[in-house]
This record gives C-alpha cells, sequence and structure tokens, in this order.
C-alpha cells in the first residue's frame, strides 16, 4: 500500500506542474487526471530514451515501483466511488487502424491496467468516418458534454492510432443553495471591468480558511456522500490571481488544509459554465516530454513493430457547469499517432477572480482544476 501512495503523491504532483504549463487568460479547466491517464496509456506503448523521457517529466524519477499497476489500483478505487447524486465515470480506449500490427503484450497490458479495448478502425480508407465514429464515443462518455473533440482533418489515411481518455463528473451538493438567493452582482473581471453575474449565496456551517503564505482564503465544499469536493482558492487582493498561481504547487496545496475548520460562513460564489480546449504539445513540451511528437526519435517499439510512429496531434477538451444544485464536469484527451475567523461569520465573497479544484477527499486526486476569471 505504500507504493501506491508515493504514486498517488506523484500524480498530485503532476497535476500542477501540467496546470501551471498551460498559458493562462481567461476562465481555463483542465483534467490532470484525464490527461495524465492518457499520457500512461501512451507511455505503455514506449521504449527506450522515450519511455525514460515520459517517465522522469511524468514522475521525476520519483516512483520505483508498477507505475501501471499504482494507475489500476488509483482507478479502481475512484471508479468505485457510487453516491445517489454523484456520477463519476472514467474511461480510456484505444481505435488502431485495421492493418496496423499492434502487439500482444501491448493490447494485453492496455486492457488489464487501463481498461482499455482497442477498436479496430479503417483510417486508410475512411478517415473522416474514423473521426467521426470516436467523437462519438467521446461525445458518449461525457454525457454530450465534450462534442466535436476532433476537429475535420484531425485524422488522415496516415493515422494509425487514436488514444482517447474521457471523464465525466456529475455532482450534487450535500447541501444545495436555494436559487431564491441567488441575486446579480458585480464581479470584477480580470481586466478590472465590473461584470454582473448570478451569485449564489448561502450563510451555513462550512471548513473554510485563509493562508498567509499564498495570501487567499480558501473554501470546501462537499458532494453529497462526502467523498468528493470542491475548493475555491481566492485571492485576498482582486488582481492577485496570477501571482497566487505562480506559486502553487501540490505541497502548498496541501497546507490550505492546516488554515481550515468548519465554521460559520457567509458564502456568495458565481455560477458559471464554460468550455475549453488545448494543444497538449505546448503543455508536454513544457514539462520535458518531447522525443514522442519527433518522427525521428519516438520510439513506440512496444506498442508496434511499424516505424517511424510518433504522436502528431495531442488534445486536450473540457466543460465545467457550477450551479445552485452542483457542479457538472467533463474532458477528454486525445493522443493521434502517425504511422511513418471567532469574532464574527468568516466571509467568503468570490467577486473577483479565483481558483478551483474538484479532488477526491480519500487519495487526494485531482480530478479537475481551473479558474474563473471572466464571466
Amino acid at each position: 500500500m505504500a507504493s501506491n501512495i508515493a504514486f498517488e503523491n506523484a500524480v498530485g504532483d503532476l497535476s500542477f506542474s501540467l496546470y501551471n504549463a498551460v498559458e493562462k487568460s481567461g476562465n481555463e479547466l483542465i483534467s490532470p487526471y484525464s490527461i495524465t491517464s492518457a499520457l500512461m496509456l501512451l507511455m505503455l506503448g514506449t521504449g527506450g530514451t522515450t519511455n525514460k523521457q515520459m517517465r522522469s517529466s511524468l514522475f521525476k524519477n520519483n516512483i520505483t515501483s508498477d507505475v501501471n499497476m499504482g494507475y489500476k489500483r488509483l482507478n479502481d478505487k475512484l471508479s468505485s466511488l457510487k453516491e445517489n447524486g454523484v456520477q463519476l465515470s472514467i474511461g480510456n480506449r484505444l481505435f488502431g487502424d485495421n492493418k496496423l500490427n499492434v502487439l500482444n503484450t501491448f493490447t494485453a497490458n492496455a486492457l488489464q491496467y487501463y481498461g482499455s479495448g482497442l477498436k479496430r478502425i479503417d483510417f486508410k480508407s475512411a478517415p473522416d468516418q474514423s473521426r467521426i465514429s470516436i467523437n462519438n464515443w467521446i461525445a458518449n462518455a461525457t454525457n454530450d458534454k465534450i462534442k466535436n473533440m476532433l476537429p475535420p482533418n484531425t485524422i488522415t489515411s496516415g493515422t494509425v492510432m487514436v488514444l482517447v481518455n474521457a471523464i465525466y463528473f456529475k455532482g450534487t451538493w450535500n447541501k444545495e443553495f436555494n436559487p431564491n438567493n441567488t441575486t446579480k452582482r458585480n464581479f470584477l473581471d480580470e481586466s478590472n471591468q465590473q461584470k454582473q453575474v448570478d451569485m449564489m449565496y448561502d450563510q451555513r456551517y462550512v471548513v473554510a480558511g485563509e493562508n498567509t503564505e499564498l495570501n487567499c482564503k480558501i473554501l470546501q465544499l462537499q458532494y453529497t456522500g462526502n467523498n468528493l469536493s470542491m475548493i475555491f482558492v481566492l485571492p485576498n487582493d482582486a488582481n492577485g490571481l496570477p501571482q497566487l498561481e505562480s506559486k502553487i504547487t501540490m505541497t502548498k496545496f496541501k497546507s490550505l488544509f492546516s488554515g481550515m475548520w468548519r465554521r460559520d460562513t457567509i458564502i456568495r460564489i458565481p455560477k458559471f459554465k464554460f468550455e475549453a480546449k488545448y494543444d497538449l504539445k505546448q503543455v508536454l513540451s513544457a514539462l520535458g516530454i518531447t522525443e514522442i511528437f519527433d518522427s525521428q526519435t519516438a520510439n513506440f517499439s512496444k506498442m508496434t513493430t511499424l516505424k517511424p510512429v510518433y504522436v502528431n496531434d495531442a488534445r486536450h477538451k473540457s466543460f465545467i457547469e457550477v450551479t445552485e444544485q452542483g457542479t457538472e464536469a467533463a474532458a477528454a484527451t486525445t493522443f493521434a499517432l502517425m504511422g511513418g475567523s471567532v469574532g464574527g461569520p468568516f466571509q467568503f465573497v468570490a467577486d473577483h477572480p479565483f481558483m478551483f479544484v474538484i479532488r477526491d477527499n480519500n487519495s487526494g486526486t485531482i480530478l479537475f482544476v481551473g479558474r474563473y476569471a471572466n464571466p
């Protein structure tokens, strides 16, 4: 069990590394867990220096144990969270060209550790129909929240495999907000413009606090069953979000909890809904993962005998909606491979840009992390 704690900690560290590698402006949302799942499935097929580079970039060489088994244990734990009012589904899928020779050991391990079956598909003769099929799988896996993941021309007759991870979450607050208390209030966006938002309101006992090092307030709202929660991190300075983001790491995020306790709190949080999309080549290159994108250096010898095989397209798309009832969020990641205080109530008023995290309380796994800065 100790080895899996180490793995879960490493996944946590990677979550903020991924978030920090995103160039941020406006509203942002990534699912570190979705990206990590897809990367680990991809890493399963790599050999040589490509594998070493991925492993050292993802886990900083802190993990000596079997990362595939570590992922399976964590994913099994997360997938077993079934509460009334909470849906969490995580799916991995491989789409391989009909004529691609995929090594049996790779498909067996992908299924054993990542629950990912291999679906044969005709990329060579019908690339656009293949693209539509993959998009339909993702839409179905995310309750139609992530549509048209792969735009036209992203899949060509030269595509040999597409790896997909999709995550869908819908959670009801364990105490919902009364819609009658939601009112129009001002929100100061990152351009210092006042915008009207639908601001939810309640006064209740919740876990909340503040942190002097990061100069912020923190609020934790639980979902039904208390296994998952949403953490709001609000800078004290109205323009303080970029500075907060530049300092945040998994270690510092965990330290926020030491300054939190159950207290009488006035809560004002905006309702919001947005989607975001990312080209992961830039994000992963910032982490040091480059070989997979280079046809000269990419080594996928543990996946196929075909050479050269490299990643020519890597993308991530996400969606979130926060309402009085709770939160709905989804994300998908694809990799396409080419061949070839005491005196009174605590005030938590989110009327300026803030960060938020949706996490599993037991393992600390971060399912989603983002920022809301532009209504």
